[in-house]
């Protein structure tokens, strides 16, 4: 993706003074670089940098721009890139290999204006968070919070090939050594199994979709990471067996050590409350969250998105012939709408629904083939631009590329900060 990063310092809509407009991109398949342009003059754009590290993948992971303050020179406004280490192409092969992969294992934090590496994750000493365990590629977006309020980035989380779910903390004016904790908080795939088998190969080619939410039974907060596995560079494999998981993190504003981190009681497939078939499931304490078994031969290949309580995400079943005839298009595209408190399925008659029925009502078909991309919540503005009153905005709408629907909430956005009230 192409990052658009626009600085307006007093905001007023217009590029001035000290104000810039970057744009930030990588290759993909393409290559293993990241560029940065300057296009604050359109008519006279430039390249600020080309970033190519030696632990860089394949760029894919799209570019997150956050503040985060680092014991080191950085630029006046404290601005990084946050990126994945990229694809390895080791995993176009569907075979799982002990052997670790030889690029993308990593996060990188590069600063904004000049693109030099300013502290990076990984498994090898030269890393200033060195893990171990990080020996898998991360291609994927690096969701990026600040719960504070504060402008600065305080949490990670991020997924990778070998089926992980990981998590950072964040100590803004830290140097690099000190300044990140972070491990792995969930393994649903291949990697730490002995001899897994095909069916056992989930990857994440998506992000995580974090969330925070009230679970009433239990009267607590949790943070909610939903992510759905998929073999997205060969989108017609089908050994493996793919879900769409959401973890609960109970830890929600506590900071944890690097040796909390260390000893983590990791999160496994066996630990989620499976979902499908079924309705009003209770997720108990002791529970990690919930999990929903695909249909066979369905899988996730796009980030889902959760506003208003509500999971978005789109699953995608090849055509059984594509593959032979080479037909990319062929396919059909599910939309599921769930609870992110136990992944119920968004009705109305849900206390009279059959649980047998449960799966269906979750989904529904969408009319384009293709890998459909990821689904958004749009908010749309008045009809009258004269019109300033709450009753003018007309309602929001959700949409998987051009398709879209009605989400049946009313309320107008209003920005909500992380915060804490009280003590947990």
């Amino acid at each position: 993706n192409v990052v658009p990063v626009v600085k307006d310092a007093n905001k007023n809509g217009i590029v001035d003074g000290s104000d810039f407009v970057y744009l930030i991109f990588g290759m993909r398949r393409g290559g293993n670089s990241y560029y940065a342009l300057d296009v604050t003059n359109k008519y006279a754009p430039r390249l600020m940098w080309q970033a190519n590290y030696p632990e860089m993948g394949e760029s894919w992971s799209s570019p997150v721009v956050a503040k985060v303050n680092i014991g080191v020179a950085q630029n006046p406004d404290n601005a990084v890139v946050i990126l994945g280490g990229g694809y390895d192409t080791a995993n176009d092969t569907d075979t799982f290999s002990a052997t670790p992969d030889g690029v993308g294992a990593g996060i990188h934090m590069l600063d904004l204006a000049t693109g030099a590496e300013l502290w990076r994750a990984g498994a090898d000493g030269g890393a200033d968070l060195q893990l171990s365990t990080m020996t898998r590629s991360m291609p994927n977006e690096i969701r990026t919070i600040d719960f504070s309020g504060d402008g600065y980035a305080d949490r990670m989380y991020a997924s990778d090939m070998g089926g992980q779910v990981w998590r950072f903390d964040i100590t803004n004016g830290q140097p690099p050594a000190t300044l990140v904790a972070g491990g792995v908080i969930a393994r649903i795939g291949a990697e730490g199994m002995i001899s897994p088998g095909p069916a056992d190969t989930r990857r994440f080619y998506t992000s995580p979709d974090v969330s925070l939410f009230m679970d009433n039974v239990q009267d607590k907060r949790y943070i909610a990471v939903s992510i759905g596995s998929g073999y997205r560079a060969h989108p017609f494999d089908l050994k493996a067996v793919d879900h769409f998981f959401s973890f609960r993190d109970p830890d929600v504003f506590n900071k944890l050590t690097q040796a909390e981190y260390d000893s983590y009681n990791i999160a496994t497939i066996g630990d989620l409350v499976e979902v499908a078939g079924k309705k009003q499931v209770v997720i108990n304490p002791t529970d990690r969250g919930w999990k929903f078994i695909l249909p066979p031969n369905q899988k996730v290949l796009s980030d889902s998105i959760t506003f208003n309580n509500e999971v978005y995400f789109v699953a995608f079943s090849p055509d059984s012939n594509a593959a032979a005839t080479c037909a990319a298009g062929k396919g059909t595209n599910f939309l599921y709408r769930v609870s992110v408190i136990n992944g119920d399925p968004v009705v109305n008659n849900l206390d009279t629904l059959d649980p047998a029925d449960a799966d269906a009502a979750r989904r529904t078909t969408l009319q384009q083939g293709g890998i459909a991309p990821a689904p958004t919540i749009l908010f749309p503005s008045p009809d009258d631009p004269n019109c300033t009153g709450e009753d003018c905005a007309p309602p929001p709408i959700y949409c998987v590329g051009v398709e879209c629907g009605d989400p049946g909430f009313a309320n107008n956005p209003v920005r909500t900060l992380w915060t804490q009230d009280g003590i947990e």
